[in-house]
């Protein structure tokens, strides 16, 4: 069984160390250096507005600080990571979000629109897959529905009309596969048939089955494992090649210019994207990091000692 060794680990440290911005930063020392948790949702409660929700580059490709329930969404993925602490801050966080979500900004009957719902995305940078799109803001997003539904369900008072919303969209969508995963919308487990996974065939773009999986103790985990053991051997071998945080040339970005062209004539690829894809190098080394923590495939025992 393949594992991440000290040595190699220690390696990608450094390159977290370099370059992570401050709210991946502070996630790497709390998981894996003892580091503070109390550091990591102080930088986190910087994306937060005063409305109650996120906006900022949390998504590293999406500069609008205005917040929207997708970046909520993206909120929250980092707010699992302190899911067991107890802290005032978190809980300043949680009700935050609870005001915004109860402010029904961005809710339709259906449920909350989607990344491409915002109309003030076209004001900041930003790539094509969160361009605004007006049909878009008339349509609710299941998978972004499902995720702010669950967090009002955990959270939000029983007796409150936000609850009860959630309660109604909740059920609305009880049969439906889809999913919001690692920012991904309309992730569907059921019809992407994860039981016959063929990494020569799955789209690159999608997060691989075991980030739906997500722990051992996951109940798909058991009739997926062979996947997972995959999915995992796979990333071990990213991580053992990932020896810099790259700058995409530019002759890869002209060419997604070319496939993309923006409808207003501008460009995509600028200074801002070049930064996102940067931190996008560090979040993804410490999210699958992670992964591997959950699933036993560091040969060495956490937290390390700093050196």
């Amino acid at each position: 069984m393949k594992k991440i060794s000290l040595d190699e680990f220690l390696r990608l440290r450094k390159l977290i160390h370099r370059n992570a911005r401050p709210l991946d930063f502070t996630k790497w020392k709390y998981l894996f250096e003892n580091g503070s948790c109390e550091d990591f949702l102080s930088v986190l409660s910087s994306y937060q507005n005063e409305d109650g929700g996120f906006g900022y580059n949390i998504e590293c490709n999406n500069w609008n600080p205005n917040s929207s329930p997708y970046t909520i969404c993206i909120a929250l993925d980092y707010l699992d990571t302190a899911d067991d602490s107890v802290s005032s801050i978190k809980d300043t966080i949680i009700l935050g979000i609870i005001k915004y979500l109860d402010s029904c900004t961005h809710l339709l009957e259906n449920g909350w629109v989607g990344m491409q719902g915002i109309p003030s995305n076209n004001d900041f940078a930003h790539l094509p897959w969160f361009h605004f799109d007006p049909k878009k803001a008339t349509e609710a997003d299941i998978g972004v529905t499902k995720r702010l539904s669950d967090f009002i369900l955990k959270y939000a008072d029983e007796n409150s009309d936000i609850y009860h919303k959630a309660l109604a969209l909740k059920d609305k969508y009880k049969l439906c596969g889809q999913i919001l995963l690692n920012g991904v919308p309309d992730y569907d487990p059921v019809s992407l048939e994860m039981k016959s996974f063929d990494p020569a065939t799955w789209p690159f773009w999608l997060p691989l089955p075991v980030y739906f999986i997500g722990s051992p103790k996951s109940k798909h985990y058991p009739e997926l494992k062979h996947v997972v053991d995959i999915n995992l051997d796979t990333i071990i071998d990213t991580l053992r090649n990932t020896n810099e945080i790259q700058i995409a040339p530019e002759e890869e970005l002209n060419a997604f210019e070319q496939n993309n062209p923006h409808p207003d004539g501008k460009r995509w690829c600028v200074a801002e994207q070049a930064i996102g894809n940067y931190y996008w190098g560090t979040h993804n080394i410490t999210s699958n990091l992670d992964i591997l923590r959950k699933f036993d495939r560091l040969d060495f025992h956490l937290p390390i000692q700093a050196k």
